[in-house]
């Protein structure tokens, strides 16, 4: 490692900055990310910045798109990444097949770091989407949120005639993705996070009680149900939303909703 390619103190306060920056907006993850987005795009000086979250449940199994966002100064190449992503995904791109079982928590790397130039330049993810858009270079960082498969990437793309991206800025990436995938599930809301959308009338109908402060006794007064059968709700919502206790299931339910500026689960 050069001294150029070291990680710089500027680089670890404008990354700090941008990731203040996104848990301001962390109750909506199409707000954050679009964000991030666009400030990563400035900060590394790219034409395109993309990426978004979704499951990788094993290391051999294809990725699962879950959510897409991008940021870019060019609408032709912005254009072919929308079409490119809602038909393809990640099944037909070399890099990602190139991951295939890998276990690493955070991997930031090039396309040349594990495609070589044949495969790449043969394949319908450089033929179909990059050489229309004029992409040259890039940078894809994937972090692994949780064991339970949730991923979240950031891709950088630089077109024809730019420069490479240097050392230092696949660390600056692998810094800031490592800081960023820590508050993923926290202070930034997740898109792969379990929500409300899951849930049976009969469980929605318990949590709203619960949200209004009603013991397990009074839930089963009100919906006319037994106790036992409460317990068992009440135990499914810890389970739904990967919680161990009441306060802790309250306090999850309460901080997301707030953020949607909905109070209830109704």
């Amino acid at each position: 490692m050069t001294k150029a390619d070291t990680l710089r103190l500027q680089d670890a306060r404008a990354a700090f900055r941008l990731l203040g920056e996104c848990r301001d907006l962390g109750n909506e993850p199409a707000l954050w990310h679009q964000h991030m987005f666009e400030g990563l795009s400035g900060l590394f000086g790219v034409t395109q910045a993309t990426g978004g979250e979704g499951w990788w449940h094993t290391p051999t199994a294809p990725i699962r798109p879950v959510s897409a966002f991008g940021a870019s100064q060019d609408p032709v190449a912005h254009a072919l990444w929308l079409a490119y992503h809602r038909q393809h995904g990640t099944s037909t791109d070399p890099f990602f097949r190139a991951l295939h079982g890998r276990t690493d928590r955070l991997i930031t790397r090039t396309r040349r770091d594990l495609v070589s130039d044949a495969e790449w330049y043969r394949s319908s993810s450089f033929n179909d989407f990059r050489r229309p858009a004029r992409i040259a270079h890039e940078l894809t960082s994937l972090f692994r949120v949780n064991a339970g498969g949730a991923i979240s990437v950031i891709a950088l793309n630089r077109m024809t005639g730019e420069r490479a991206f240097s050392g230092r800025e696949r660390r600056l990436l692998d810094f800031f993705h490592l800081e960023l995938g820590r508050l993923i599930g926290g202070p930034l809301v997740s898109a792969t996070e379990p929500g409300l959308d899951g849930l049976s009338p009969r469980l929605r109908q318990t949590l709203a009680c619960l949200l209004e402060g009603d013991s397990e006794k009074q839930v089963a007064s009100r919906l006319g149900l037994s106790r036992p059968t409460v317990h068992q709700y009440v135990t499914a919502l810890y389970r739904h939303f990967g919680v161990a206790s009441r306060a802790q299931l309250l306090a999850h339910v309460l901080g997301r909703r707030r953020g949607s500026g909905r109070a209830s689960a109704e």
